[in-house]
């Protein structure tokens, strides 16, 4: 008994460290993170952005216009990925990390996975 407690306890533990890490592969071949729009409208599918901006307007459910110095983009974000504890508006400067979503009948998006923010202007 005390062994299976033992066991437990440990893959509990195991599990609770793996789930809140944003670990990637950083070694020889690792592709960096797209930091700007204008980079990540030529991206292939799924590769990783940092972008940095504002959100200029919400343009459908869980859907956004999110612009940078470089230009504009759709962004998809789940609703619980937003900020919980402070508004985002149109000045408020935020991080988006996700991936590029391209398609083959409408224009590249970001599928963002997580939003920081940065400073409200």
């Amino acid at each position: 008994m005390n062994r299976r407690l033992t066991l437990a306890l440990f893959a509990a533990s195991l599990s609770l460290l793996s789930a809140g890490a944003f670990a990637q592969y950083t070694g020889p071949g690792a592709t960096s993170a797209v930091t700007t729009v204008a980079e990540a409208r030529d991206q292939r599918d799924d590769q990783p952005v940092v972008l940095q901006g504002t959100l200029v307007a919400k343009i459908g459910h869980e859907r956004y216009r999110f612009k940078d110095a470089t230009g504009e983009i759709d962004v998809e974000i789940d609703d619980k990925d937003l900020p919980s504890h402070q508004a985002v508006s149109a000045t408020t400067v935020v991080e988006l990390h996700g991936e590029v979503d391209t398609h083959r009948f409408k224009p590249t998006d970001i599928d963002v996975d997580h939003v920081r923010i940065v400073s409200t202007r």
